[in-house]
């Protein structure tokens, strides 16, 4: 699979093939958040081209400096506003082709249709209109950030703005499938792979496990879920696949590792898991409702980059845990790890952690890859 790559081609023969290869009928994929830059291929970056205007996004693009980029730049969160007609906007593009594809669907089965915004994402790029409405508000500071840069307040702002972009053409979607008549038996799960730490502990984007970049919205609504409840029950993003297949009538694949849902939906239940797990390079997090332990730091790798996003081999050592306490430190301000009286809660919680470890470890069907080389020395 190609992600982030600088010369990934998701127009290629070859690319759709491996989409097919994973179930999906039909595909329009882009690169996101101005990756096309870089020389990435996507339909976005060939529908640009075709409307002649490639050039003027690269441009605008080009005033941020990159993660990937030897030269210096503005901080990509800070907020620069949309300059070109809201059309060319990478949000718009997205929300465009769903709405035309559910014009055009006619075969009569039913369908998945998942839509994935790049947004909200550094770099923030607001609408002008929709910069204005937030102008004026006044911003929350950031958490846990003595020191916030003056251009933070007018990021966030921008990022809300980016926020109310994408609920705009998430109501066009939802007036599309009414308009197909299937409102009532439609199915719709409004979610985020990542959250965004905008500023607070001093950081920005994801790769870490504060509660910034951990927690994320899961909306749904449609046939078997119960209208205006709320719910704390812990969840994990994994539980969606068996979800979605017990609301559509579908056995789940045989290797789902996740947990269907449907019983807090429905309001049978307002317990899911005891505990939510997640992990990144050599680190692991988990999280019981109260207590957190970061068993290591993702950003504590500092090595340099290779060619491919996130392509750095997993061999360095996880960085000392830390420990929190969600309920009385919502805002992770206070470490307990090495604090002696909660040293039974870090053992009790790294049990857990290891419990979660192994219940995740499972075998995986044996796919061959071609031949076996050995490395030569």
């Amino acid at each position: 699979m190609e992600i982030h790559a600088y010369d990934a081609d998701y127009t290629s023969a070859d690319h759709a093939a491996f989409m097919d290869s994973l179930g999906w009928d039909e595909t329009t994929e882009l690169s996101g958040n101005g990756m096309l830059r870089t020389g990435i291929k996507c339909a976005y970056s060939e529908w640009l081209k075709r409307a002649g205007r490639f050039a003027d996004v690269v441009r605008f693009y080009d005033h941020w400096g990159y993660f990937m980029d030897p030269q210096p730049g503005a901080p990509d969160f800070s907020a620069q506003v949309w300059p070109l007609p809201e059309a060319l906007h990478e949000t718009s593009f997205v929300g465009q082709q769903a709405v035309e594809w559910l014009t055009r669907y006619d075969a009569p089965l039913p369908y998945f249709l998942h839509v994935g915004f790049a947004g909200p994402h550094s770099p923030i790029e607001p609408l002008p209109r929709l910069r204005d409405r937030y102008r004026d508000a006044p911003e929350t500071p950031p958490w846990n950030n003595a020191d916030p840069t003056d251009w933070l307040p007018d990021g966030r702002r921008g990022y809300r703005a980016m926020i109310t972009e994408i609920d705009e053409w998430v109501g066009r979607i939802r007036d599309a499938v009414e308009a197909r008549g299937e409102l009532g038996n439609t199915v719709f799960v409004y979610t985020a792979d990542h959250g965004e730490m905008a500023g607070d502990h001093g950081a920005f984007q994801k790769t870490c496990f504060y509660e910034g970049a951990m927690r994320v919205p899961l909306l749904a609504a449609g046939p078997g879920i119960a209208a205006g409840q709320e719910s704390d029950a812990l969840v994990e993003l994994i539980d969606l696949g068996k979800t979605l297949c017990e609301l559509c009538g579908v056995a789940p694949h045989a290797l789902d590792q996740g947990r269907s849902l449907v019983p807090v939906l429905s309001g049978e239940t307002v317990q899911h898991r005891d505990t939510v797990y997640a992990a990144m390079g050599c680190d692991r997090m988990l999280f019981d409702g109260e207590w957190k332990l970061m068993w290591g730091d993702p950003r504590s790798d500092t090595r340099k980059l290779g060619r491919l996003h996130l392509d750095k081999p997993v061999n360095i050592a996880p960085s000392p845990p830390r420990l929190y306490n969600l309920r009385e430190d919502p805002h992770e301000t206070r470490d307990l790890a090495d604090d002696p009286a909660h040293r039974d809660i870090l053992a009790r919680m790294l049990q857990k952690l290891l419990a979660r470890i192994n219940e995740n470890t499972q075998a995986q069907p044996n796919r061959s890859r071609g031949e076996y080389r050995p490395v030569q020395g």
